[in-house]
């Protein structure tokens, strides 16, 4: 898969080399992950201790270790005989009745099955008596707003799963308008759907009261800006272990939540309109409760994990487009209750998000490149991992910087831990089997590279800069401030790093790199009080030549900025010594300094860049403006 199509473009021996670790930290040649292609993956563990990803597409893998993966089925393949689906066509013809089989936007394109999500439910009743059942949820559509949500369940995880019913609809409009390049009668009381059988039962039997006004428009077609879209389920218990919900919705009219009965696995829907008392969240008779997004917002792939360490319901959810320059990047919200309010480290109301969605949330991971090792793009839809062990993991899909820009992609499993305000903040490097430990003042202190995952939705890649954690405990660099390390009590180091006015909080954790190099290094991970993340990868004193290629690249965007100021270049940066060599003096001096020409000139600038006992000359075209 992505090993196939990075050797095409020459990146395959940076890929192959990704490291992963045979156990302790101290292991000094860890051994290789196997990575397998599972979009939006959801991740369940097994009571034998497999683990399993399930994803889009209908896509899966498992894994005795989440470090080496082995893929049950790609994407599609025939359509017979897959893992836990059987024969799509016989298996999902309630659904695909729907939205789904080669229809609308899809047509042409055979399944459109996304973002399913597993569960054992020990509650589950079967016909002879017997209790318990794995519970695959799943989704399929047609269009951007025609979709649906079902459910299968079967006695093994790898056995064979029948369907069980189809329990939320969406795209359904009162004058049956056709939508994408599809014919379908999209009319509320049709066949295909549940509505006009709920409509018969009435809210006092297990209905609901009505249609509603709100879920169409004056002329009668669908308003995607209040309602939502039915994709991405995500499955859940509460606190107590006893209650089962399903978190689901994507733009649109956002997100919303709604209980299931555990028995059953069928939708418990509220009926009636009203007003949740613990969130003041809005409730729909049909679609449950309102978590977060509306109006058409970005945001998809909602997944609620409750953390009985910390008794918080944390909730994750991804923004923007899922292509490698559509921005896609994670966001995370926490809340006591489940139904919410879920609120993130500033303290905004995800349910408030319908305008300026950059402001909500916490963003996990931007568009990122460190020193030497491939650019990671678009990371997002992912799953969280509690496992029996009390670890952490954060699962999602992966895209990549490479040229020409491919869009091929791979799971990845980074372990979390929780900071002082009990967030959980995300590993800098994929997990290899690392723990972290207590570390001397002297491990933490020098240069890193250093990176602000921001808040922005957008495709550009982030800067990659670098600080120095300073033995008097500043922080020097491309930021400033102060930093402190304090023992946590939890196994490991807790990081306190303040730059300006935001204070960031989380921990240190020595890891192995992605790339080809045998020896960890020590990271810090953490997130602001702002709703940003930062990440650092310590450059050990003596990388100088790790050092020179980071000033190397970082003097792009210092020249950029410079020419348009017509100023003083650096003649120092990150403990490397620059000097400048022109082509044309008359525009930029061999001291550095950028005049102003009379014209538009283009000037080949060389820069002589030395740390210690390395010399790496690096030349830049420059343009220079009046």
């Amino acid at each position: 898969m992505l090993k196939e199509v990075l050797a095409a473009v020459g990146l395959i021996g940076i890929i192959a080399a990704f490291p992963a670790a045979a156990g302790a930290e101290e292991a000094s040649e860890p051994e290789k992950a196997v990575h397998v292609c599972v979009h939006d993956p959801s991740i369940f563990e097994d009571g034998d201790g497999t683990f399993y990803l399930v994803g889009s597409h209908t896509a899966s893998a498992s894994s005795e270790d989440l470090i080496a993966w082995t893929q049950l089925n790609f994407d599609y393949g025939q359509g017979k005989d897959l893992p836990f689906y059987g024969n799509l066509q016989e298996s999902l013809a309630r659904p695909f009745a729907w939205a789904g089989f080669d229809d609308g936007d899809c047509a042409g394109n055979g399944y459109a099955v996304w973002a399913p999500d597993l569960i054992w439910n020990p509650y589950y009743l079967w016909e002879d008596g017997r209790e318990g059942a794995y519970m695959l949820y799943l989704c399929t559509s047609s269009t951007w707003r025609r979709s649906c949500i079902s459910y299968m369940v079967s006695r093994e995880i790898e056995g064979e799963y029948r369907f069980g019913d189809t329990i939320v609809y969406s795209g359904f409009t009162k004058n049956g308008e056709y939508d994408g390049k599809s014919t379908r009668d999209t009319s509320w009381d049709n066949d295909y759907l549940n509505l006009k059988e709920l409509v018969e039962k009435g809210a006092a039997n297990g209905g609901i009261d009505e249609v509603s006004d709100n879920w169409f428009n004056a002329d009668g077609s669908w308003n995607h800006t209040y309602a939502p879209n039915a994709i991405d389920p995500n499955v859940f218990f509460d606190a107590s272990g006893e209650r089962l919900y399903l978190s689901y919705g994507s733009w649109s009219g956002g997100m919303f939540l709604l209980e299931l009965d555990r028995r059953t696995g069928e939708a418990i829907y509220p009926g009636t309109d009203g007003t949740d008392e613990a969130s003041g969240n809005f409730i729909d008779r049909y679609f449950g409760l309102h978590l977060i997004g509306g109006d058409h917002q970005s945001g998809e792939g909602p997944y609620i994990s409750y953390d009985a360490e910390t008794g918080y319901y944390y909730l994750y959810c991804t923004y923007g487009g899922l292509m490698s320059s559509g921005g896609y990047n994670m966001r995370l919200f926490r809340s006591e209750n489940v139904t919410g309010p879920y609120l993130d480290a500033a303290g905004n109301n995800a349910a408030d998000n319908k305008t300026n969605g950059d402001k909500y949330g916490i963003k996990l991971i931007g568009n990122y490149a460190f020193y030497d090792q491939v650019g990671k793009r678009a990371a997002g839809h992912n799953s969280q991992l509690n496992a029996t062990d009390g670890s952490r993991y954060l699962i999602y899909h992966q895209r990549f910087d490479i040229k020409p820009q491919l869009e091929a992609h791979e799971v990845r499993v980074h372990q979390q831990f929780m900071n002082e305000d009990l967030w959980p903040v995300t590993a800098v490097y994929e997990y290899r089997g690392e723990q972290p430990g207590h570390y001397e003042e002297e491990e933490l202190t020098g240069s890193y590279e250093f990176i602000n995952h921001g808040r922005k939705t957008d495709g550009d890649m982030l800067e990659t800069t670098m600080i120095t954690l300073e033995e008097d405990h500043t922080v020097t660099g491309s930021v400033t401030g102060s930093w402190e390390c304090i023992e946590s009590g939890k196994g490991y180091d807790y990081c306190t790093i303040i730059i300006g006015d935001v204070t960031y909080k989380g921990i240190f954790f020595r890891q192995h790199k992605e790339n080809a190099d045998p020896d960890p290094v020590m990271t810090f991970t953490a997130i602001g009080s702002d709703n940003t993340c930062i990440w650092g990868s310590k450059a050990e004193a003596a990388d100088a030549e790790l050092l020179t290629g980071i000033v190397a690249e970082s003097l792009k965007k210092v020249i950029l900025e410079t020419a348009k100021a017509h100023g003083q270049l650096p003649d120092e940066m990150n403990g490397c010594t620059i000097t400048w060599k022109s082509a044309d003096e008359a525009v930029i001096t061999n001291e550095g300094l950028i005049l102003s020409p009379a014209e538009k000139s283009k000037v080949d600038l060389t820069a002589v860049i030395s740390c210690q006992d390395t010399v790496l000359e690096r030349t830049y075209h420059v343009t220079v403006k009046p």
